[in-house]
């Protein structure tokens, strides 16, 4: 019988891994459509489109500053003496022994911002007939400054202006005479500077908060400077601050410039005699010395000099998926600023010098408890240039400026509406 050979065997495959199956058909049409780089770029299109449209911020906008993370753990560690409002009421927080002392207070006023100004301890608060008044605290029995519906600390510190019906009044706080001025109709007082008052027109309208809370990824870093990172907080100094931008109305006085009665957004310096110059086409947030802090119509934070001349703001970096929306204050060198503002519904506290070049020089503190409110009061500077401010939902925020992280000072502060050092 003859023999019948076997057909040939194919070779084996090598050790380092099995052969993938062979697709064939609708499969391998796929798969080549699929391995296309022009279906990769389409897909990112979409997902921005799609991230957009629910409120994200865009994957390829610019980078959003430096995130600055706040600690659950708080920090016990003393930072000074603190005057809090806390529900109406005024308390000296001692940061070193933990303690509250209860401020006395004329009765039936309900405390809105508090303040130490010239050794004195000052308050605006709102009176049981709904208007608002200043007071210096301290002594047998408080004295009353006059109603003001808006209030700013004077540009020498020995005094205060209390706006009432668009005259801005400077009462001294220890004896001297007064002095009155007419603000322009429709303006609002911001601050008192060696170059007059600074009064600002319009505002620029808050946007509308989403439906619903949309989670914020965390902001993109963007490379900056090293700075030599510090333990703990450094303790503050001892001499008081200076307060620069209390000018803040207790009650909304302010016209949109936009929509139905809309009015410019403009920033002008009053002298002490009541002549008028125009300044910047935006809006001042705050103002001391030589600095003016503003907001133009785009959000767009900037700074300018109050002197006389030809002057042009000069922007600063803007955020990405950042909205600026205010208050602000400025420290007593104008310097460095200090800003509310919101990603999407979260809110966040924008620090940075007023020299800055790139927003890798600015820092974006995370601020939980909540949406942003409505009212917030500004953040305050203290005498060592650190900020303080509440949280939405009152727990209080230490922040060194140029830092990383970001302080949180624990649940025996009484829950504040507004803080500063005393």
């Amino acid at each position: 019988m003859a023999r019948v050979s076997a057909p040939p065997t194919a070779p084996p495959q090598a050790e380092t891994g099995r052969r993938p199956p062979r697709r064939s058909g609708r499969w391998a049409t796929i798969t080549r459509w699929v391995s296309r780089p022009a279906l990769a770029v389409a897909l990112l299109g979409v997902a921005v489109a799609v991230s957009v449209a629910e409120g994200q911020p865009s994957t390829v906008e610019r980078p959003s500053g430096v995130s600055v993370q706040v600690p659950v753990t708080p920090y016990t560690g003393g930072v000074g003496t603190l005057l809090v409002v806390a529900k109406g009421h005024l308390v000296r927080f001692d940061t070193a022994t933990r303690t509250a002392v209860p401020v006395p207070m004329p009765p039936g006023l309900t405390a809105l911002r508090a303040w130490t100004q010239s050794g004195h301890d000052l308050v605006l608060g709102r009176l049981a007939n709904g208007r608002t008044a200043a007071y210096v605290l301290g002594g047998r029995v408080p004295r009353r400054l006059g109603y003001a519906e808006t209030v700013a600390p004077s540009a020498d510190r020995g005094a205060v202006w209390l706006v009432v019906r668009r005259t801005a009044t400077r009462v001294p706080l220890a004896g001297a005479a007064l002095r009155s001025v007419t603000l322009p109709q429709g303006s609002r007082l911001v601050g008192d500077t060696p170059s007059g008052l600074v009064v600002s027109t319009g505002t620029v309208p808050d946007p509308r908060f989403p439906g619903k809370r949309t989670p914020t990824p965390s902001p993109r870093i963007s490379p900056a400077t090293p700075t030599v990172a510090t333990p703990s907080p450094p303790g503050v100094a001892t001499t008081p601050p200076s307060p620069t931008s209390l000018g803040v109305a207790p009650t909304p006085t302010s016209v949109p410039s936009s929509g139905p009665g809309g009015v410019p957004l403009t920033t002008m310096v009053v002298s002490y005699a009541g002549t008028v110059r125009f300044l910047a086409d935006a809006e001042a947030l705050a103002a001391t010395g030589d600095v003016v802090l503003l907001r133009g119509g785009d959000r767009q934070l900037g700074v300018i000099s109050p002197r006389p001349g030809p002057r042009v703001p000069r922007w600063l970096p803007n955020l990405s998926a950042v909205q600026v929306t205010g208050p602000g204050t400025l420290d007593d060198r104008g310097t460095t600023f200090a800003v509310l503002a919101r990603q999407n519904d979260y809110a966040r506290l924008m620090v940075g010098p007023t020299t800055a070049r790139t927003d890798a020089a600015i820092r974006l503190v995370e601020l939980a408890g909540g949406p942003p409110t409505p009212a917030a009061a500004p953040p305050t500077f203290t005498a060592s240039g650190r900020v303080l401010v509440p949280r939405p939902d009152g727990r209080v925020v230490y922040f060194t400026p140029g830092e990383r992280r970001g302080y949180y000072l624990g649940d025996d502060v009484p829950t504040a509406s507004s803080v500063s050092q005393a």
